[in-house]
């Protein structure tokens, strides 16, 4: 019994010294902002700097439990705060206030590599390669990056210092907004109107970008490079690792002369994901659907194949991502790992994403702050309507389309069987002296209507499939809208909110007027975008339309050459005798 009592004891310490060393080892955060949360809803009030205890993470909803170091206790947001390294947290808190150990446990973090449909095992097994981008580690206001200047329509930025280094500073009394999942938060767009981040880079003159007014007045990208046209050719099915894992590699080609260079779809993945992060506030145009099974399938690998032409091409018709680093590397690094890998960490390591974007900006033109919401709300309405007219179409051509290699095309089997039976029945005549020619008309006549079947059921590839894949593509284009739409109407509510604060005597004229120099820089950006997405959509629909009705022409006067034929058959019927 005393050996028993000795271990319980034994055991008792041990776990009490887990306990504690759990307690010292506790997760820690630092508030990146001021959080004037209400006491009385259960919330802390955090000041920028202050280092708190994390106590849960799953609460949901992107808040966390933890202590402050006044020892209160209470929620806070998950995207106010950076986490700490175990080894740099300060002395923990006491005891009394100390959660119990279970909580304290630092959880489990996936990271979800993205793989899709392809195996990216080759990248993956990459330590330099693995996890996810610098930019995703911190909350997207913290990497936002605005324009360090006293004169608001001044985007250039000279200062000379170690590439990626960020300053984080106060902005008076305006205050952040409360929702950290909005759009305008999670693009950088709030930090970079109200000045709270900035960063200190070196641009290169290839990266700067300028807006300007086209002949209609409306703010356009003022285009600097070469156009280029893109080609995807010679798809092939490739294995690895002796046939064990198989993919498609795509043949790629531009016209601007330099070799093709071979892809797979999880470049093509890799590539959308980058354009993603680093132009927020622009319209990336969605990857065509992934599939998991039957991808090997000719047809299937056709379909994608040209799916990736036209999206590749509809990002180089962009005046900015056509002129981008990261594509220029898709499109004319060599086929070797190593070059390909050594181009792929340059370009996860930009810094220049997300809201740095706009320090790029050489010249915007001045707007009025007034015109350009409402120009902006007009098209948030209009892109709204569009989107459900578009689904709308897309359901109507898809059944239509259902209807012309279904029903429509069993019809005319019918309709042509029934005739040639009737010319067979006649056939059947012994005499076969008064109705041979007849006959055989009829009979041709129902081999034309079964013909008439067969164009039907090929006829959709033709005109209805090439128009619902448009309206598809341009679905997927509107998706991008609401959050820019958001964006602005952010950075518009900030200018509104920064006069009324003048209004109670609490910043100044010079801090409103920085506020509404860099909103005019959202509004430029926005109404360009805008502007290039209505010029895209004239040229893209009338070519649309254009190839559908040519191509229902064609497939109508081939029916009509049918028909013509056939009856010029009863031409040759004798009727008198």
């Amino acid at each position: 019994m005393c050996i028993v009592s000795a271990l319980r004891v034994w055991t008792l310490a041990n776990r009490l010294e887990f306990a504690s060393n759990t307690l010292i080892m506790a997760l820690r955060a630092r508030l990146l902002y001021d959080f004037e949360g209400d006491p009385s809803a259960g919330e802390l009030v955090l000041t920028e700097g202050e280092v708190v205890t994390i106590i849960r993470q799953d609460l949901g909803d992107g808040w966390w439990e933890g202590i402050a170091a006044n020892g209160a206790s209470g929620l806070f947001p998950e995207t106010y705060v950076e986490l700490l390294d175990l080894g740099s947290n300060p002395a923990p808190v006491a005891a009394a206030a100390a959660p119990p150990v279970a909580s304290a446990a630092i959880p489990d973090i996936h990271v979800d590599s993205g793989a899709g449909d392809e195996n990216w095992d080759d990248w993956d097994d990459d330590v330099e390669d693995s996890g996810p981008p610098a930019a995703a580690a911190v909350p997207a206001a913290a990497s936002a990056i605005p324009v360090a200047s006293s004169d608001p329509n001044n985007f250039n930025l000279t200062s000379p210092s170690r590439r990626g280094s960020t300053t984080i500073s106060r902005t008076g009394t305006i205050r952040k907004n409360i929702n950290r999942f909005s759009s305008f938060v999670k693009s950088g767009g709030e930090a970079f109107v109200i000045g709270s981040v900035s960063l200190k880079i070196q641009l290169k003159s290839s990266d700067k970008l300028a807006i300007g007014l086209d002949t209609l007045h409306c703010p356009s990208w003022q285009f600097r490079g070469d156009h280029y046209t893109c080609a995807i050719s010679e798809p092939t099915k490739k294995s690895k690792y002796k046939g064990i894992k198989s993919f498609t590699a795509y043949q790629v080609s531009t016209s601007r002369g330099v070799a093709s260079v071979s892809r797979r779809f999880k470049h093509f993945d890799w590539l959308h994901d980058r354009l993603v992060e680093k132009f927020t506030m622009l319209v990336v145009p969605p990857l065509p659907d992934k599939q998991y099974s039957g991808r090997y399938g000719e047809e299937f690998i056709e379909k994608r194949r040209e799916k990736l032409e036209i999206w590749l091409n509809r990002v180089a018709r962009h005046p900015v991502i056509s002129q981008c680093a990261v594509l220029d590397h898709f499109l004319t690094s060599g086929d070797s790992e190593k070059e390909w890998k050594a181009g792929k960490r340059k370009a996860e390591k930009d810094t220049v994403v997300g809201s740095a974007f706009f320090l790029a900006l050489e010249s915007v033109p001045s707007l009025s702050l007034e015109n350009s919401d409402q120009e902006v709300e007009n098209f948030g309405r209009f892109s709204r309507h569009m989107d459900e007219t578009l689904l709308s179409l897309k359901d109507k051509l898809t059944n239509h389309c259902e209807k012309v290699s279904g029903p429509f095309k069993r019809e005319f089997q019918k309709l042509g069987t029934s005739l040639h039976s009737l010319g067979t029945c006649f056939e059947s005549d012994q005499k076969q002296s008064h109705s041979p020619d007849l006959t055989k008309a009829i009979i041709h006549t129902g081999q034309t209507y079964s013909n008439i079947a067969l164009a039907y059921e090929e006829q959709p590839k033709n005109d209805l499939i090439p128009l619902i894949d448009g309206v598809k593509e341009y679905v997927g284009l509107l998706s991008s809208f609401p959050d820019i739409v958001q964006v602005h109407k952010g950075a518009v509510g900030k200018v509104q909110e920064c006069e009324k604060l003048v209004e109670e005597g609490k910043t100044s004229d010079q801090e409103v007027a920085d506020v509404k120099g860099r909103t005019n820089a959202v509004s430029a950006v926005a109404l360009a975008e805008i502007n290039h997405f209505q010029r895209e959509r004239v040229a893209d629909f009338k070519q649309l339309m254009t190839h559908f009705l040519k191509e229902q022409i064609a497939f109508h006067q081939s029916i009509i050459s049918k028909l013509t034929e056939s009856l010029q058959n009863y031409d040759q019927v004798t009727t008198e005798y």
